[in-house]
């Protein structure tokens, strides 16, 4: 019998001690549950149009969104999805499976570390923060795949923020994402891809938030936590209009076209909080 698929976020290549910090808190914190999960659902056959949604079936995780939305986002062409990043893992299943419904093909770009699933890893585009040598040479490459597969007509996927939403004043206050990176802009803009932008309502728990401010370690052994915690749950999505590119131009530079961005997913949130509230 085949060993469970691993799931954790550590790397072979990181201090021992971390390597063990991270691992027995992920196995406390119900990693075991994830994995069992995860292996039921490789032994049936791989088809990445149906991974994603049959995984969030598995999990009795569903998703609230507006079909209409979702009927609207163009079937051919470059095409680029930005999003916050609330949760860490289920954020990125859910982007993954509204991709494959659209397009019946993606590829998403996220930390390399999650990289780990050698059936999924031709899917993932790695992103490498360690900021060394090949650490750039792993970007350049994942930026140049990324304009390749958008030529083929196959969806991308950023989170620009690059890392999950934290709450400010040591975790009491409000849910931000990092600032995003003007990678996303640089691929638009080569690629002169349409964007559609998406928000996820909800946050990760307090415990989460107030461990991202102690040390990164707790942080990332929290994450596994987070995604069991979803775990038949429904999940609010709210997909905006696609951008094209036409539009998308007449932001002058990467930064100024990152602004709008950032900026079109929060009003995305706010405007479904208001509708709600009327």
């Amino acid at each position: 019998m085949r060993e469970p698929p691993r799931i954790s976020y550590t790397q072979p290549e990181d201090p021992w001690f971390r390597r063990r910090l991270v691992s027995s808190l992920e196995a406390m914190l119900g990693r075991n549950k994830i994995e069992k999960t995860y292996y039921r659902l490789k032994e049936s056959p791989f088809s990445i149009s149906q991974f994603f949604g049959s995984a969030l079936r598995e999990a009795g995780i569903r998703v609230e969104l507006d079909q209409s939305k979702l009927a609207a986002i163009p079937r051919k062409g470059p095409l680029l999805f930005v999003a916050n990043h609330p949760f860490g893992v289920v954020d990125g299943m859910v982007l993954c499976d509204i991709a494959a419904q659209v397009r019946g093909d993606l590829r998403i770009m996220l930390h390399s570390l999650l990289c780990q699933d050698k059936q999924l890893a031709p899917y993932f585009l790695p992103i490498d923060f360690t900021q060394d040598k090949r650490a750039t040479k792993t970007n350049i490459r994942s930026k140049q795949l990324a304009l390749e597969y958008l030529s083929q007509d196959i969806p991308v996927l950023i989170f620009p923020s690059g890392t999950v939403s934290t709450a400010n004043k040591f975790g009491f206050g409000e849910v931000e994402d990092a600032p995003w990176t003007t990678f996303a802009a640089k691929i638009i803009r080569e690629a002169e891809a349409t964007v559609v932008p998406i928000h996820f309502h909800g946050r990760n728990s307090r415990l989460f938030h107030v461990a991202s401010h102690i040390a990164e370690p707790l942080r990332m052994a929290l994450l596994v936590s987070e995604a069991l915690k979803k775990f038949g749950k429904t999940i609010e999505v709210d997909i905006g209009n696609p951008i094209t590119f036409d539009e998308l131009s007449a932001h002058d530079s990467r930064k100024a076209l990152t602004d709008f961005l950032y900026g079109t997913v929060r009003e995305l949130g706010r405007e479904s909080l208001s509708k709600k509230a009327r």
